[in-house]
């Protein structure tokens, strides 16, 4: 027997053993109907408002964002997702064709959403290597937009800078697709795109028209008009601010990293070696 042979014949039982283990193991932890998916992503945000323009791909005004998430399984093809997100948006008048009305925020503010995932494929479909899918849901988000004023940040909500107390805590509607690109036993990575839709138009507090800035407190009247701060003159009162015919929004593109913390063939599993 040449050594060729005996290295076969040690090593073969050996493959097969742990061919049949990773077989087992996939099974195992195999995504089916009733399993249990914990997520944490990180991305990049893109604000979309009154103080953007629409395609202006030299002027992105990118943020960024972090989020937890759950998502139960219903079906082949179904999950309920629920997920919580912190994001970091931001806007300003500068190189817009307002650009003279001097305006800007910042804004880091914490939402929750719950909803559905919608696999293109069934998720056991043995002749696709990856399936993308959509997903939809409703949530709540809460504003804190805050502007820089003479080197120091100021929350501009409670100075009503519109003479207006907006709802600092609206609905929002999230939707997007995603695209699942590394995928092992228990873990994936997918890269997801969404549009959240806020039912306000006051995520970067600005909305309708401008008040009358001398009925105002002084910090008030300052950041609720600023072209003084670049030499130009006050806006009159009800001039233009904003546009309030179109709710505010933001792009979300982020990567996220899914770990399957229980299926039902692990749950089997479990039960047949406890007996």
């Amino acid at each position: 027997m040449n050594l060729y042979q005996r290295v076969l014949l040690v090593g073969m039982p050996w493959l097969m053993l742990s061919a049949g283990a990773s077989a087992q193991r996939y099974k195992i932890w195999q995504e089916k109907p009733g399993t249990w998916c914990l997520s944490a992503g990180v991305g990049t945000t893109r604000y979309a408002g009154d103080m953007n323009e629409r395609g202006d791909l030299s002027h992105l005004r990118l943020g960024a964002a972090l989020n937890v998430g759950v998502a139960y399984r219903l079906s082949y093809k179904l999950t309920f997702r629920t997920e919580a997100q912190l994001y970091y948006i931001y806007g300003s008048h500068r190189h817009t064709r307002i650009e003279y009305n001097n305006l800007s925020f910042h804004s880091l503010n914490p939402d929750v959403w719950t909803g559905l995932q919608y696999d293109f494929w069934p998720i056991d479909d043995p002749y696709r290597a990856t399936i993308p899918y959509a997903f939809a849901g409703v949530g709540l988000t809460y504003l804190t937009p805050k502007a820089t004023y003479k080197g120091q940040s100021y929350s501009l909500a409670p100075l009503r800078t519109e003479s207006v107390e907006y709802n600092r805590l609206p609905v929002m509607f999230r939707y997007g697709l995603g695209l699942p690109v590394v995928a092992t036993e228990r873990f994936r990575i997918n890269i997801e795109g969404s549009y959240t839709h806020v039912m306000s138009d006051y995520v970067d507090d600005v909305s309708t028209i401008y008040p009358d800035r001398t009925t105002m407190e002084p910090l008030a009247a300052a950041l609720s008009d600023r072209r003084l701060e670049i030499g130009q003159t006050p806006n009159s009162i009800g001039a233009q601010r904003g546009n309030s015919n179109r709710n505010d929004g933001y792009f979300i593109v982020s990567g996220r990293l899914i770990f399957i913390l229980i299926t039902p063939g692990q749950r089997s599993y479990r039960r047949m070696i406890g007996r």
